[in-house]
């Protein structure tokens, strides 16, 4: 197995590429406005690897999926969502994929859906799919337990910036409950949507009880950032703490 993180140029989130001994997958893609920069990225590294099967999305937003059709269409490849996101996709919906806040057009995507539970083999290994809304309501992270690793999209953005739920199908106890459900995996590995990869049982277990206190608060306040917490701007999707975590 082969799994290489590209970061996001911008506004885009960081797109992953996992490699198993028969066929790749590709996991987000960013926006539309860096495609064709973003297949001249991708394409060294695919070199000797097996062929892209899918286009997965973590989630509905632009940001992540907004150069999946681009991408599926380079590379003969199916785009896959969760269930619940298929019809905005396929309608282009612009509200809840939050592409107008980009003053961005949303591209329909044409993709299939997979749900909790369902499977994603590529050869020698195997992604399981986490339901994990919070985000939106169709988040999902990938599970790859041969690694203890867990592809997080933006429901890790990055180790000191936990994510939105205030945003069209956010929900912060939904969040909650999915942050619970990836810590209790134990992972080794965690691939953030937008920061870099976070290490170590120990590490991963820190950051995940911090990501989850900062739900916890902002349940209690009833949507409200704790205190001194800066408002994030409308096209960004994380939140930045005041102070900063000390492991940032």
């Amino acid at each position: 197995m082969r799994l290489e993180r590209l970061p996001g140029i911008h506004h885009d989130s960081a797109c992953i590429v996992v490699s198993g001994t028969e066929s790749t997958v590709i996991i987000d893609s960013g926006t539309s406005w860096h495609q064709s920069n973003l297949v001249e990225r991708l394409q060294p590294h695919l070199e000797g690897r097996a062929s892209v099967e899918a286009i997965l999305l973590t989630h509905r937003h632009f940001d992540s999926c907004g150069a999946a059709p681009y991408l599926a269409q380079q590379f003969d490849a199916t785009i896959k969502v969760h269930e619940d996101a298929v019809a905005p996709l396929a309608g282009g919906d612009l509200f809840t994929t939050w592409a107008s806040r980009y003053d961005s057009d949303m591209p329909p995507i044409d993709a299939q859906g997979f749900s909790d539970g369902d499977q994603i083999s590529l050869g020698d290994v195997t992604l399981h799919v986490l339901h994990t809304p919070g985000h939106t309501m169709d988040a999902c992270c990938f599970h790859i337990p041969e690694k203890d690793a867990v592809i997080c999209g933006d429901l890790v953005p990055a180790a000191g910036h936990p994510s939105r739920a205030d945003m069209p199908t956010g929900n912060l106890v939904a969040m909650k409950e999915s942050l619970e459900r990836v810590r209790d995996l134990s992972p080794n590995l965690l691939v953030c949507g937008r920061g870099e990869a976070i290490s170590g049982s120990d590490v991963c277990a820190d950051v995940l009880n911090k990501h989850i206190e900062s739900v916890e608060l902002r349940i209690e306040g009833k949507g409200e950032l704790p205190s001194g917490w800066p408002k994030p701007a409308e096209t960004c999707h994380w939140l930045t703490p005041e102070p900063a975590w000390p492991f940032q």
